[in-house]
């Protein structure tokens, strides 16, 4: 039989000269003498700890040859001197067998071409699996321990806090920039300019990076910064879950420090929310998208668009158009006499009156299902506790209602919000129309993204005839619903 000796030595041994790399080869040499056997090959792992050997080139090599049948057999002075840790151990036992390849430790008088070999090999299996589940029993104990004693269980900490005596506090440096983005958030309403404002005043990340909108996204959207730290959520990937997270139920929520108030926070996650549903702000302007596009009509209906190399939006039916200039000036002075009009703005009072009426009505409706909901799981839980529902069904029966109900709270207070907002609106109309005269006599320093912003939010349509232009605005002041700054920048949310 064609053998290799599998040679390894640390660095310590050879140093103070109690193991020469020599010697093990000398006595691999005399074993496969007195077996009968042909050494065709040494692997030399000179100098090499035995923490971890299997990636080595030499073990490498060592794999390639026993796959193409060169040996059958690999002779080691000691199972210590192949690896110091039994998983990888185990996974040059299977290689082995796998490859019909036998494995001699000198030492142990191991054999596994032999039946006590394959034996050992068994045990040592079996002896390494309690060792695993143990270990991680131990390490499940400790951090279920360490969370509720409110200490760190590892992972990171995001921008704002750190790490000290293995409790999460303040990094009061980064948090002032952390408590920076929500009120940019509030002001802008837009990640990326709030991106924009934090590398124009020159802070950086953690990692000295400029910031991103994806990195404002996240951090907006972390439940730490209003003090509920997510915890236990994320094992080993796989290719069915690539991002590794785990079951919610899984999931551990922990007390930590506040960055800002929960009011704070649950506001600017209104206003996200919104923004993912694509309900008022939305995502950067295509160039190729005009003010007016999808908005302006001909008499018949049809849709007016501009021609590439062109200033106008014409009818391709109807043969005629209007310059895009014209268009946006006479836009302007309809919404500067809308806000001037006493006519104009005591219809919007009374809508707005109603609209308020609409909102209460809503928040009272969706109260009362929250309501007939708790009450559908009190029941369950009675009916569990005097055994008419078994606990092994039990959570078929009560997960759905309760994740109704999760999503109704959450629904309420966006509601909740959204009736403050407009109940604000209400009471400073007056103040808010003067403000919004200031902001469309700022028009010519938006740039178009902003403009198109302003068309979505107050337009319903815009009809041209080829001699007039009548605009079906909505049932709302324009921009009464925003708080505007003397720069003209938006800030508030959608009512």
């Amino acid at each position: 039989m064609n053998v290799a000796i599998f040679v390894r030595v640390s660095t310590l041994d050879q140093k103070n000269n109690t193991d020469s790399l020599e010697t093990h080869i000398e006595r691999g040499k005399m074993y496969a003498k007195s077996k009968g056997w042909n050494v065709v090959k040494i692997y030399n792992l000179a100098g090499v700890s035995g923490k971890s050997t299997i990636k080595h080139q030499q073990t490498k090599e060592m794999f390639q040859d026993v796959r193409t049948s060169k040996i059958q057999g690999i002779i080691i002075s000691s199972l210590s001197r192949l690896a110091r840790n039994t998983s990888e151990l185990l996974e040059y036992s299977k290689f082995f067998e796998e490859n019909n390849t036998s494995l001699i430790s000198i030492n142990e008088s191991l054999d596994t071409s032999t039946s006590g070999g394959k034996f050992f090999y068994t045990l040592l299996s079996a002896l390494s699996t309690y060792e695993r589940e143990i270990t991680n029993e131990r390490q499940i104990a400790s951090l279920n321990y360490r969370r509720k004693q409110g200490k760190f269980t590892g992972g990171m900490v995001s921008y704002g806090f750190k790490i000290v005596d293995a409790q999460v506090v303040i990094n009061e440096e980064e948090a002032t920039v952390r408590r920076l983005i929500y009120d940019l958030f509030l002001e802008h309403q837009r990640t990326s300019s709030v991106a924009k404002e934090l590398n124009k005043r020159g802070y950086v990340t953690r990692k000295g990076k400029n910031w991103s909108d994806v990195t404002i996204k996240r951090l907006l959207k972390n439940t730490d910064a209003k003090g509920i730290r997510r915890c236990n959520y994320r094992g080993n990937s796989s290719k069915e879950n690539p991002k590794g997270f785990k079951p919610q139920s899984e999931w551990q929520f922990l007390p930590c420090p506040k960055l800002i108030s929960e009011e704070k926070w649950e506001e600017v996650s209104a206003i996200i929310r919104e923004q993912e549903k694509g309900s008022f702000f939305k995502q950067p302007l295509n160039k190729r998208v005009h003010l007016f596009t999808s908005y302006l009509k001909c008499e018949q209906g049809h849709k007016m668009s501009i021609k590439s190399k062109s200033n106008r939006y014409t009818c391709k039916e109807c043969k005629y158009g209007i310059g895009k200039d014209d268009l946006e000036e006479v836009f302007l002075s309809r919404i500067k006499q809308f806000l001037i009009s006493d006519e104009e703005l005591s219809e919007y009072n009374q809508s707005n009156i109603q609209e308020l009426n609409l909102k209460v009505d809503e928040i009272e409706f969706a109260k009362s299902e929250l309501s007939k909901l708790e009450s559908k799981l009190d029941k369950l839980v009675d009916l569990n506790i005097k055994g008419e529902i078994p606990t092994k069904g039990f959570k078929k029966h009560y997960d759905p209602i309760f994740v109704r109900k999760e999503n109704l709270e959450a629904s309420i207070k966006t509601l909740e919000i959204e009736l403050e907002q407009l109940e604000k609106a209400k009471s400073s109309f007056q103040i808010i129309a003067t403000k919004s005269i200031d902001f469309y006599n700022n028009w010519n320093n938006l740039d178009r993204g902003e403009k198109r912003n302003i068309v979505e939010a107050i337009t319903n349509e815009i009809i041209f005839d080829n001699q007039t232009i009548l605009f079906k605005l909505k049932q709302i002041a324009p921009l009464s619903f925003l708080e505007l700054n003397p720069n003209g920048q938006q800030r508030g949310t959608t009512l």
